[in-house]
């Protein structure tokens, strides 16, 4: 990150998205989601990194992906549609568990 060619902290965002995305019901309606995007930044290889912090005291890196999977690939969707371009890895940094954790499943 030392040497990002551009760094997004604390963005906020609002994106429409599909409701049965969010509560996992048929619902034919968009919602709009608003949220803080805690920190992105752009390599000078042009790599988009999303990074989300979180203090929750947990047990595993899985729990955590778990709890926060559709948040994250929300934050994803909006930095990639307003930068047009691809999220390359994302990444939950646990304040509790005192390490970075890649997000590799597919969105």
């Amino acid at each position: 990150m030392k040497n990002a060619k551009e760094i997004g902290r604390e963005r906020p965002f609002y994106i429409n998205i599909p409701a049965k995305e969010v509560y996992n019901e048929d619902i034919d309606e968009e919602i709009l989601v608003q949220g803080i995007i805690d920190l992105y930044y752009i390599t000078n290889d042009e790599k988009i990194i999303l990074v989300d912090y979180k203090t929750d005291r947990v047990k595993s890196e899985e729990e955590l992906i778990e709890k926060y999977k559709v948040q994250l690939n929300i934050y994803k969707r909006a930095i990639e549609k307003s930068l047009n371009k691809k999220v390359d890895k994302v990444y939950i940094y646990s304040v509790y568990l005192g390490k970075e954790i890649e997000v590799e499943y597919v969105f």
